[in-house]
Formats: structure tokens, C-alpha cells, sequence
């Protein structure tokens, strides 16, 4: 398993690959086996001493004490050196990071990483069963599914199967930077009731009465009973673009 995610990561040319929560050091060494710079960045300062014991004078292999949710990359990685990222994401932390790594400065290229199943399902969701993670990703990313893991494979084993999926970003997000506030504010607040019909829950998001609601709708070809699972990411565009011409109107 370890192996195989190792194998899985593309790293860029003269990169690095910048390794989330190593623990014992179980994928690092398979990512040093494989011939690769590792950036090891580990919340706990006791793995962060196990590592330096398990790896001494491993010049290939740099240990950073940090949390990976907030962590500032460009101190954790030379000037210029482009990086892909791997790692077993804890599973109350994985969604943070995720964003984190996407949204932050500098981008890796891609990411490997093993994830609860259940996140990992909305991460690769196909069109007509987003969520709100699956369009927070895919703003930045495309997404593949990679393999399950099953409990057995950890010692101890956990209550729940894992996946690892890899994320890979676009050369350009979807939304440019000075729309993302307003997208992401329609998105969310029309998925915090993201079973009733759209027409509901965007009339409660942007603050349009009814009418002018149903107007936006029908301007991008939306069916207003569908419901904000369904959007593809061009529709949700569209929408943003509809709705903001009917407020800004007089």
C-alpha cells in the first residue's frame, strides 16, 4: 500500500515532495526508496524526534514541526522549487489541509493522499451529486480515485475503510481571485439546505425576492425544482454571474 502511494505521486521535475503528517516514517522511507527530496511536515514534536532518529544524516529528507492546516509553505520549501504532496491525512484534519494546499501560496502540482472513504467519495463525486468539498476542490483541481484501503491494513485498525485519491490542479482555477469571495459565498450558503429546490434555498443566499429569483434561473436554463447538488461548475458560474446582474440593477 505504502509503495503504491509513493509510486502514485507525480513529482515535477527538480521538485520535492512535501509529505503531511509522516508519523513513524512508514511512507517516508518508501518516498526516499523511490529516490525523492521529502519536506516531512509533523504536528508532533515526538515524531518529529523518531524521524530524526530513524533517518540520521539523511540529507534528502528535511523535518518541519508544523500544522499542516495553516503551515506557511514557502518557508517549508526553497525559492522557486515546485513540489507535489503525499501523506495520510488525519481524518478530522483532512478537509483543512485539503483547502489549505489548494487555496494557499505556493501550489503543488498534485496531490497523493489517503483520506476517510466518505471524503473521499465527495472529493471525486461525478456531476449531479456535489457537495460543497467536491466545488471547493474542483475550483482548483481535478480529482481521480485511486484505490480503497481497508482497516486491516493499520495497526490498530480503524472503524471506518480509507481511500487514497490524487488531486491535480488546473494551470487556472476555475474562478478568478476576485470573484472567489462572492462564489464561494453563493455556494455555501445555497448548500446549507442543499436538499430543497434551488429556487428556495437562492432566494434565502443572495437576498433576491422570488421573482427575481426565478429570472436568474431561467436566464442560465436552470430548472428552479433542482436541487444545488445538480449544479455542474459551469451552472454555478453562470448563476453567480445572473445574480449579480439582477442586484446590481436599479
Amino acid at each position: 500500500m505504502l509503495a503504491d502511494i509513493a509510486s502514485a505521486v507525480r513529482v515535477p521535475p527538480g521538485g520535492v515532495v512535501v509529505e503531511i503528517g509522516p508519523g513513524t516514517g512508514q511512507l517516508t522511507a518508501a518516498l526516499l526508496d523511490l529516490g525523492h527530496r521529502v519536506v516531512a511536515i509533523e504536528v508532533e514534536e515526538r515524531m518529529i524526534r523518531h524521524l530524526g532518529r530513524r533517518f540520521p544524516g539523511e540529507g534528502r529528507l528535511r523535518l518541519v514541526h508544523g500544522d499542516a492546516r495553516d503551515i506557511d509553505l514557502a518557508a517549508c520549501i526553497p525559492a522557486g522549487t515546485p513540489f507535489a504532496v503525499a501523506g495520510n491525512l488525519p481524518y478530522f484534519a483532512a478537509n483543512p489541509i485539503i483547502r489549505h494546499l489548494l487555496e494557499g501560496e505556493p501550489k503543488p502540482a498534485g496531490l497523493v493522499v489517503m483520506v476517510q472513504r466518505e471524503v473521499a467519495r465527495e472529493l471525486v463525486a461525478p456531476a449531479g451529486g456535489y457537495s460543497l468539498l467536491t466545488i471547493s476542490v474542483l475550483v482548483y483541481a481535478t480529482t481521480e480515485h485511486l484505490f480503497d484501503v481497508a482497516p486491516e491494513a493499520f495497526d490498530p485498525p480503524p472503524n471506518v475503510w480509507s481511500s487514497v485519491v490524487r488531486i491535480t490542479l488546473r494551470p487556472q482555477p476555475l474562478v478568478p481571485p476576485q470573484r472567489r469571495e462572492a462564489f464561494f459565498a453563493l455556494v455555501s450558503r445555497t448548500f446549507r439546505n442543499p436538499r430543497k429546490q434551488i429556487h428556495n434555498t437562492l432566494m434565502q443566499a443572495v437576498a433576491l425576492p422570488r421573482e427575481l429569483t426565478d429570472r436568474a434561473l431561467a436566464d442560465v436554463g436552470i430548472d428552479p425544482v433542482r436541487r444545488a447538488e445538480t449544479l455542474t461548475m459551469e451552472e454555478w458560474l453562470a448563476l453567480l454571474d445572473a445574480c449579480e446582474d439582477y442586484l446590481v440593477r436599479p
